[in-house]
């Protein structure tokens, strides 16, 4: 498959006329909203349970198998089924284990096996709706609209994100935990309510007989024969592993050896917002000056510098700086990753190589964030900040040797 660089519409803003796209885009402002909430409230209410980080770590693995278990095969699954129903199921089941997990905290339930479970099953449906969710992009936003539409879907994220932890930091404050659950779960009946009113195209599905394991092997043969896509999926795949154990460590970091109390630490991780939003304007601008290869690049580097000026952090206030560049590398990071995907896979296999590169993204998360739990038990947070930024650096010199360098 070619490798073509997106022409933009001079008439930018008649994406806001694409009354698709505003739909989506408000179902992603709401579980944007939620989703952080939730992030930043579920660390810390297993550290105030249990003040252990290998708790924290193991909630947070358990979170990420699904991604492991079940993302290979779950594009197949996106394919074959109406992806604005399967998109409304993952939401009202995510508002309903929330619900559960609200109460839970409200019997002040300490059996952590629980915890874990709805852990799992949130990030299972959460992943079939984020599968669910590219489809939809890619059939109801014309394809010259993807770099744009996506630099907004990451503006309002990381708008969200500023207001997320500060949201928070207010539930915290509350008498009660498990207010923040039941806002959260709120965010998703509305999300519900929203996408109900998407006017769906129809959809070229694969019909039963064509074998499931036919339509994966189709999916997977699409994959592997697109150098592109599959290089820049192992680059992601090393990146996010060291991304996801720094996102949480940093929670543990803050109230633990800096004694930040909880809504102080939902406070100073707003930081990564604030780059984020900033990241997000520059995006669309760097692209076109640098291309997509350049900016990728970049965002690796970016994330070096971060990780290490966390690992010399003593105060928050180092580490505010930090997370803002960390969150200004990210919001580079996902805009370039994600659009590159739609840019490389036709309509009819977005489901199957979605499920296929997703679970590629993911799969070294578990493992190296459960073993960060353990490594933070004996040694602290240091040694994993540290490693975060060398590993970032590597990656950045392979990948600088590379035709993804290039990629315009």
């Amino acid at each position: 498959m070619s490798i073509s660089s997106v022409k933009v519409n001079k008439k930018t803003m008649s994406i806001w006329r694409n009354q698709s796209f505003l739909i989506l885009l408000s179902s992603t402002f709401l579980l944007s909203i939620a989703n952080r909430i939730y992030e930043l409230l579920l660390p810390l209410i297993l550290l105030e349970l249990t003040n252990s980080s290998v708790a924290v770590t193991t909630m947070r693995t358990s979170e990420l198998l699904p991604n492991l278990l079940f993302g290979t095969f779950i594009g197949v699954f996106v394919d074959r089924l109406n992806k604005k129903k399967l998109a409304l199921w993952s939401i009202g089941l995510q508002a309903g284990l929330l619900l559960c997990l609200a109460w839970m905290l409200k019997i002040e339930t300490t059996l952590l096996a629980p915890y874990y479970l709805i852990g799992f099953l949130l990030m299972t449906f959460n992943y079939g709706y984020f599968n669910a969710q590219v489809g939809l992009v890619k059939m109801n936003i014309p394809p010259e609209y993807f770099n744009s539409a996506n630099a907004k879907f990451s503006f309002i994220e990381t708008f969200v994100s500023v207001m997320g932890p500060v949201i928070s930091g207010l539930m915290l404050l509350l008498p009660f935990f498990y207010n923040g659950l039941l806002v959260t779960a709120f965010a998703y009946i509305l999300c519900f309510v929203i996408l109900f009113r998407l006017s769906h195209q129809s959809e070229s599905r694969r019909q039963a007989s064509s074998g499931f394991m036919a339509d994966f092997i189709e999916g997977w043969n699409a994959f592997k024969t697109n150098k592109a896509l599959w290089m820049m999926t192992m680059f992601i795949m090393v990146l996010n592993s060291t991304m996801v154990v720094v996102q949480t460590t940093v929670i543990i970091f803050a109230k633990i050896d800096l004694g930040l109390t909880s809504s102080k630490v939902a406070m100073v991780i707003s930081a990564v917002g604030i780059g984020g939003m900033a990241g997000s304007l520059l995006s669309g601008k760097l692209r076109k000056s640098w291309g997509l290869g350049v900016l990728f690049g970049v965002s690796a580097i970016l994330h070096t510098a971060a990780y290490l000026l966390m690992y010399i952090s003593n105060n928050y206030h180092t580490l505010i700086i930090a997370l803002f560049i960390s969150g200004m590398a990210t919001s580079f990071y996902t805009v370039c990753a994600y659009t590159f995907r739609l840019e490389q896979t036709s309509p009819e296999l977005i489901g199957r190589i979605s499920g296929i590169t997703g679970t590629f993204f993911r799969v070294g998360m578990p493992v190296t964030v459960y073993l960060s739990g353990w490594v933070m038990n004996v040694w602290g947070a240091a040694p994993i900040f540290l490693a975060a930024g060398l590993v970032n650096l590597i990656v950045f010199l392979a990948y600088r040797k590379t035709f993804l360098w290039k990629l315009k």
